[in-house]
């Protein structure tokens, strides 16, 4: 569907060539004003641009992934559900290259770079454009099918996604709750989903979806896109092809923490970190985690972002928590362990209900690498 005669602003995501915008320009204009923008060329001394589907399918088809499955369903479109099974690269390729029906419904996705594919790690070298930033998660390794539609969500991390092989479409819808709907508070995954499918928005139930803002690009290889922090992106792949990404953010100590309990991050960054307490309430081990509630967000924000946050910045993320609870005061400690709880995400394999062959080991694997979308 054309979102021009949809929404209520349709754009263009900017487009600047990386011969004319040095990494400073890049972190003024965009990095640190939260705002989108397509780098052609910033790629071009990449040894991971010589890579096709048929090479590494050569160097490392051996190799052991996981593959997602079920991604033509509707449930998928809207972030609900999906299946997993492990392959080798190869028999991926394989199938892509037959164009069959598990071709089809299936997608290599966030592929650590570091353990699934050691052997290609460094020819994906960290962008310029990075400046004094501080790597989250990544690289990752993403190879999709031809019109594969990735459904719409944010994540909680600045955003680098290189097209390597194929055309990709994106488009954006900033930092906006009301008009794109997320999942409700609770449901599973690292990222926040949108229940609109972009391509076919049912305005009946998503009324207020007339009201978003696109920003829209088609990717060519040799292009790298920042998507800013928790803001909404829906990425579908026009031919069969490959990219990456990494996920990062603001260098320093507690910077990142810092940015975004800041406008225009809060908002979404509230409704992000209660999603992952709705996720753990019903818990056994909840109570416990309440009782030693400052250390657990500190070790929380350590382990998601390599971020030391200040006692101040605790005790603001603890205040939004329970007040969202309701909590007046925190359970009293009761033969403390020397480390607290985990807050854990929850994958977004738990949405079936079901367990699949390799059960809780397969979900460690999952949330290990964390279960994310671009």
């Amino acid at each position: 569907m054309d979102l021009d005669n949809v929404c209520a602003k349709y754009e263009p995501i900017a487009r600047e060539s990386a011969e004319c915008l040095s990494p400073e320009d890049f972190q003024t204009r965009y990095f640190r004003n939260s705002k989108a923008v397509i780098i052609t060329g910033a790629t071009d001394n990449w040894p991971a641009r010589k890579w096709t589907i048929d090479s590494l399918a050569e160097r490392v088809g051996s190799n052991e992934v996981w593959v997602r499955g079920q991604t033509n369903s509707c449930e998928y479109r809207v972030g609900r559900k999906y299946t997993i099974r492990r392959d080798t690269f190869g028999g991926y390729c394989r199938d892509l290259r037959a164009g069959n029906a598990r071709a089809r419904s299936s997608y290599l996705a966030v592929a650590s770079m570091q353990l699934a594919f050691p052997q290609l790690r460094a020819e994906v070298p960290d962008s310029l454009y990075l400046g004094d930033g501080k790597i989250h998660l990544g690289p990752y390794l993403w190879v999709a099918y031809n019109g594969h539609y990735e459904f719409c969500h944010f994540d909680p991390d600045d955003n680098f996604l290189a097209v390597i092989r194929g055309r990709k479409q994106v488009r954006l819808f900033g930092h906006d709750l009301a008009n794109l709907y997320p999942n409700p508070l609770g449901s599973h995954g690292k990222t926040i989903q949108s229940q609109v499918n972009i391509d076919s928005p049912d305005l009946s139930r998503f009324p207020s979806f007339r009201k978003a803002v696109c920003q829209h690009g088609v990717l060519e290889p040799g292009d790298l896109l920042f998507i800013p922090a928790f803001f909404w992106h829906q990425v579908t792949a026009l031919d069969t092809g490959i990219s990456v990404n990494m996920f990062y953010g603001d260098g320093g100590a507690r910077n990142y923490v810092a940015k975004v309990l800041r406008e225009p991050y809060l908002p979404h960054f509230r409704y992000w970190l209660l999603n992952i307490v709705e996720q753990n309430r019903n818990c056994q081990s909840f109570p416990r985690l309440l009782s030693r509630l400052p250390e657990v967000l500190f070790h929380f924000f350590v382990k998601q972002w390599h971020d030391e946050a200040s006692s101040e910045q605790v005790a603001v993320v603890l205040e939004m928590v329970t007040e969202h609870l309701g909590v007046s005061q925190l359970p009293q400690v009761v033969n403390a362990a020397k480390f607290p709880p985990i807050l854990k995400i929850r994958g977004l394999l738990h949405r079936d209900d079901t367990k699949i062959k390799e059960g809780c080991k397969t979900e460690e694997v999952v949330q290990t690498e964390g279960v994310v979308q671009t």
